[in-house]
């Protein structure tokens, strides 16, 4: 599901070779250990997972809802979930790294950007922001 969010919905954004890339981070092997760190919630539909948020320390890691699935208030469920359990937690404020696409998903829960952030990935530059939310 991840996988195929990012490949669809990067498309515009980058290249093929840096999408591919970004994908590796899901790849089974990666998931498995990722999700041992961080702290995932999924949204499932007729058994199917449609989307994912995780949690780790004080950030929003993980956050996507699959292509055919958006727009459907999935993406607000699923972070209603997160920030709930961020407050019970007494965490004050969330901190995330933010793609473009992503950018406006995050102000609309609240989020300010901070600071534009240039990172690089096999030989590839792409430009994400950090952005916080005061709870």
């Amino acid at each position: 599901m991840i996988k195929t969010t990012i490949t669809v919905s990067f498309k515009k954004l980058y290249p093929e070779l840096l999408i591919k890339e970004f994908c590796k981070k899901y790849d089974y092997d990666n998931f498995k250990t990722k999700a041992n760190d961080v702290e995932m919630y999924i949204a499932t539909e007729n058994d199917n997972v449609v989307g994912v948020i995780g949690i780790k320390d004080k950030q929003l890691r993980t956050f996507y809802v699959h292509p055919s699935q958006q727009g459907k208030g999935i993406g607000s469920k699923l972070y209603k979930k997160f920030e709930e359990i961020a407050i019970e937690r007494g965490i004050k404020k969330i901190v995330l790294e933010g793609s473009p696409l992503g950018q406006p998903i995050y102000e609309h829960f609240g989020f300010i950007k901070i600071k534009s952030i240039e990172k690089e990935r096999v030989g590839q530059k792409y430009i994400d922001a950090v952005m916080e939310k005061q709870l």
